[in-house]
């Protein structure tokens, strides 16, 4: 019917008119009208009415539970280290309008506050998301704790007009909490130089890199930081006490992937690919279940009579368990940040096939890790037949008798709290002063 109709010209330009009304309506709910890029939509400042003392701003995509997964968590617990240092606290939640923080969290109570209104005079939270025509109070003893490259983007142009207004903070620098090497998400592209470009102001820069993998690979790409530090990843708390209460671990037939289909680096396609070949080329696939942690989706046929099962995000209680029990892990990182799912899966006794990259391997940390070579669905598969096949035949060498025996070789086992031993330091790099303070104390 549609069809006769737009063949007469007034209606067809009325569809038209119609098309171009909704293309408009959606680039605007998106970003304004100039701006193609909606992630460096501009926070743009205001003045604060009321200077209520230093104040650290953590500039973070998102805070509901649904979005939280490793490098959000990160965030949230190394901006937890540093609120001692400082009177009050803020954090600005960029890309979400409706932020729905999970209750139990330590800014779970906090008072949730649109980019317009006034400050409250407690620790708060920010709702940035849909911040088209509205402005950021800023006062002259505000502090900027970035994390993704688009909350840098928006942090070094709130420091230029901050300095602007306050002669005072005309040497400050944004604390930049830097997870991978975020020019890699994309193809080379707008957002690939936007990425690239906040690396490019080191003496604006306190740098603190998520592990030494990343902290090589970008001085390899040439990006030196005067004032830098470096991040041991650690086992999530909660984890840790788990794995504490455990002498030995009752494995079952589990192969666990780690599943994220929206988020390229982690080789969603190459994994199905690599466990079809895997399926057809093992007898006794169909007894092992197959279960992916991490984006949720639609069971997926592998074939053979096997399905690869999503689980979702899971609570810290249910990934405990499922851990525990997990005999093979499966898991892709295309970037030289870790990924803290392949040493979770290891640290709770299962032999996990991972990937090489650039200067990462992650099988120099623990013989549960294994780098399958070459990188293709052949080289994958191989690996998961190796590892399914020596549990099938109860091999000794396949899980470790003892938590205690477990080998490992750098830090992320150690239980003894995030490992945030330069906290202090990275609070008086950022406030200026020779030696920080806990403001607490």
């Amino acid at each position: 019917m549609l069809a006769r109709l737009a063949r007469y010209q007034p209606v067809r330009g009325g569809l038209h008119k119609l098309a171009l009304a909704y293309r408009q309506q959606q680039a605007m709910s998106a970003a304004s009208p100039s701006h193609d890029i909606a992630e460096v939509l501009s926070i743009d400042a205001r003045p604060a009415l009321v200077h209520g003392g230093t104040r650290l701003n953590l500039m973070v995509p998102a805070v509901s539970q649904r979005h939280v997964f490793g490098g959000i968590e990160t965030a949230l617990q190394v901006f937890d280290g540093l609120r001692p240092y400082f009177d009050q606290v803020r954090i600005i939640v960029t890309d979400e309008a409706v932020p729905e923080p999970r209750s139990d969290a330590y800014y779970g109570t906090w008072p949730i506050v649109p980019m317009a209104s006034d400050a409250p005079s407690c620790n708060h939270i920010v709702a940035a998301g849909a911040r088209w025509r509205q402005t950021l109070a800023v006062h002259a003893q505000d502090y900027f704790m970035a994390t993704a490259w688009w909350t840098a983007h928006n942090a070094l142009a709130l420091l230029n007009w901050q300095q602007a207004q306050e002669p005072e903070a005309s040497s400050r620098r944004m604390l930049y909490l830097i997870q991978d090497y975020e020019p890699g998400f994309y193809p080379w592209s707008s957002r690939y130089l936007l990425a690239q470009a906040t690396y490019e102001q080191p003496r604006r820069t306190i740098a603190l890199m998520n592990s030494q993998w990343l902290a090589d690979y970008l001085q390899a790409q040439g990006y030196e930081f005067p004032v830098n530090k470096v991040l041991q990843p650690r086992l999530h708390p909660a984890l840790a006490a788990v794995r504490e209460r455990c002498e030995t671990f009752a494995k079952e037939r589990i192969l666990l992937v780690y599943g994220r289909p929206g988020t390229e680096r982690n080789a969603f396609s190459l994994i199905l690919a690599s466990l079809r070949i895997w399926a057809r080329h093992y007898p006794q696939a169909s007894q092992w279940r197959i279960l992916s942690a991490g984006e949720e989706f639609a069971p997926i046929d592998i074939g053979s009579c096997c399905t690869l099962h999503s689980v979702g995000k899971l609570s810290i209680d249910a990934y405990a368990d499922l851990l525990c029990r997990t005999a093979v892990g499966f898991s892709l990182m295309v970037s030289p940040h870790p990924s803290y799912p392949p040493l979770e899966m290891a640290a709770f006794g299962a032999r996990v096939v991972v990937n090489r990259f650039a200067n990462k391997d992650l099988s120099g940390v623990s013989p549960l890790l294994v780098s399958a070579t070459p990188p293709n669905p052949e080289g994958f598969a191989a690996a998961l037949l190796t590892l399914t096949h020596a549990f099938d035949n109860c091999e000794t060498t396949c899980i470790p008798a003892k938590v205690s025996e477990m080998l490992w070789s750098d830090g992320f086992l150690q239980s003894s709290g995030p490992g945030f031993d330069w906290v202090a330091d990275v609070a008086a790099e950022l406030l200026g002063n020779a030696h920080a303070i806990p403001a607490t104390v």
